[in-house]
C-alpha cells in the first residue's frame, strides 16, 4: 500500500467513525428479541384490537363503497384466521 492509498484510506475510515457509533448506540438501545412463544403471546394480545378496529371501520364504511367494505372484510377474515393459528400454537405447544 503506498502512502497514499493509506492516508486515503485513513480519511475513509475516520469520515465513517460516527456512523459506526451511531449505529452502534442504536443497536444497544434495541430491545432483546422475542422468542417465539413471546411473539406469539403478543400477538394474540394485539389480534382483537386489530379485528375491533377494522369492524369499526368497516360499519363506518357506506355501503356504496363495495371494494372498501369487501377489503375489510377480508382483513377481519384474515386477522380472524390468524387469531385462529396462534391460538392453535400456543396450545400445541403447551400453553
Amino acid at each position: 500500500m503506498t502512502t497514499h492509498e493509506a492516508s486515503t484510506w485513513l480519511d475513509e475510515a475516520a469520515s465513517l467513525a460516527p456512523v459506526l457509533l451511531a449505529t452502534r448506540a442504536i443497536i444497544s438501545h434495541m430491545p432483546a428479541p422475542t422468542n417465539e412463544r413471546q411473539a406469539l403471546e403478543r400477538e394474540r394480545h394485539e389480534l382483537p384490537a386489530h379485528v375491533a378496529n377494522y369492524q369499526r371501520e368497516l360499519d363506518a364504511t357506506p355501503q356504496e363503497n363495495r371494494e372498501r367494505r369487501e377489503r375489510l372484510a377480508g382483513q377481519i377474515r384474515r386477522a380472524k384466521r390468524r387469531m385462529a393459528e396462534v391460538h392453535a400454537r400456543l396450545t400445541g405447544a403447551g400453553g
